[in-house]
């Protein structure tokens, strides 16, 4: 049975990471320390920690499991003043040869970009804002 709080922090969680996440990583802790310089704007640093699923389709089935990756450490936009950093680890797989495997069977970045599919049409600007009032908001943070 899963830990019932656990589960309450992936579903308030899934609200903080990126789009879709949960879907190929599993929520595996957090944790909060604080912030050594008083004079930064955020007080704390939250922790989230992530391994990837066993997403291995019918053609990949034969791989074999070997552990995981190093995590990844990835900052990611802070949460009400505290800094956000994931720690991701990757599968690792063993082919027939005995040689490590990393599937990417998912998206993660929008095409022909280095970033997540959410970042970048905010930086194009459809930020889901009706055109109308596109020029207020500019004109509030860009002048």
């Amino acid at each position: 049975m899963e830990d019932n709080t656990s589960a309450k922090f992936e579903f308030l969680a899934s609200f903080i990471l990126p789009n879709g996440i949960l879907d190929w990583f599993d929520f595996v802790k957090a944790n909060e320390e604080p912030v050594e310089k008083k004079d930064c704007i955020y007080k704390s640093t939250l922790h989230i920690y992530l391994d990837e699923k066993d997403n291995r389709t019918n053609e990949h089935l034969l791989l074999k499991p070997n552990g995981f990756t190093e995590p990844t450490v990835i900052k990611d936009f802070p949460v009400r003043n505290r800094n956000l950093i994931l720690h991701v680890r990757r599968r690792r797989y063993l082919d027939e040869n005995g040689k490590n495997v990393i599937l990417n069977l998912y998206p993660t970045t929008a095409e022909g970009t280095r970033y997540s599919e959410e970042f970048a049409v905010f930086l194009k600007g459809a930020d889901g804002l009706d055109a109308s009032y596109r020029p207020i908001v500019r004109a509030l943070f860009h002048d």
